[in-house]
């Protein structure tokens, strides 16, 4: 084989400071070992790359082998163990493999029931037996019994929160969790006055919902739509009271273009 070209390349490898999201040392039956954790929020096909980075300098560091393991919060259909591999001409670089899971595709109701309690957000992400509501019920029952700080369990409720979310619906989140469980955190200032504005607006939307069909026998689902952009709760207020008095959509809808002009 024959070399058609040589060129210089640039020599200067830049090192940066990487902190990674768990990392443990671990004694497991007279052995010492690095488990390295990295949660991703759905596969990465870059994730091999900086996964062998990190563990190249842990290993350095702490001299200990490392056990990687890639952790991901949803997606599925995707590889269970992971390999990356750099080959050169015939000569094999390098061949590094890690562990890698999909909360998705785990069993997770033992997990929900005895797991870890400081693990528990992640039970909504694995596969469930339950339905959703009984798994942040159950989530939510296990705080109260086996965590004693407050600010501890506050804690957890976020993080329930925040990995719920990549699930379930915010309307089943903060039905289970409540505003009570996450307002007085310093996350969540003001919180409680927006949520208390857009449910009751919520509310009042309904109302005049169900004053329509009472007094027309129709429920149209554009003034749904129309309505929930609306944030004034004294606006939603007066339509409900012109819902009141309105016979028929028609008269209605003209009420609404008086109310709303734009």
């Amino acid at each position: 084989m024959s070399v058609e070209s040589i060129r210089d390349a640039d020599k200067e490898a830049v090192a940066v400071q990487r902190s990674s999201d768990v990392l443990y040392r671990i004694h497991e039956n007279g052995y010492e070992y690095i488990m390295l954790v990295e949660f991703q929020a759905r596969p990465d096909k870059n994730m091999p790359v900086r996964l062998l980075e990190y563990t190249a300098m842990h290993h350095r560091r702490h001299q200990r082998p490392i056990y990687p393991v890639v952790i991901n919060l949803t997606g599925s259909n995707w590889p269970q163990d992971g390999r990356y591999t750099i080959e050169c001409l015939e000569l094999t670089v390098l061949e590094f493999n890690y562990r890698q899971l999909n909360l998705q595709d785990m069993p997770g109701q033992d997990f929900l029931y005895k797991g870890p309690v400081e693990l528990l957000p992640l039970a909504p992400l694995m596969k469930q037996e339950d339905p959703p509501e009984t798994v942040l019920g159950k989530c939510v029952q296990r705080f109260v019994e086996e965590i004693e700080s407050d600010s501890d369990r506050d804690v957890l409720y976020v993080a329930l929160a925040a990995l719920s979310s990549l699930r379930f619906s915010k309307e089943l989140i903060l039905k289970m969790l409540g505003v009570i469980k996450l307002e007085n955190l310093p996350l969540f200032d003001g919180i409680r006055e927006e949520w208390k504005a857009k449910y009751l607006g919520e509310g009042i939307i309904e109302s005049i919902l169900e004053t329509l069909e009472e007094n027309t026998g129709q429920r149209p689902s554009w003034i749904k739509e129309s309505l929930s952009a609306v944030n004034d709760r004294e606006l939603l207020k007066g339509i409900l009271r012109r819902a009141v008095k309105s016979k028929t959509i028609k008269e209605f809808e003209l009420a609404l273009k008086e109310l709303m002009p734009n």
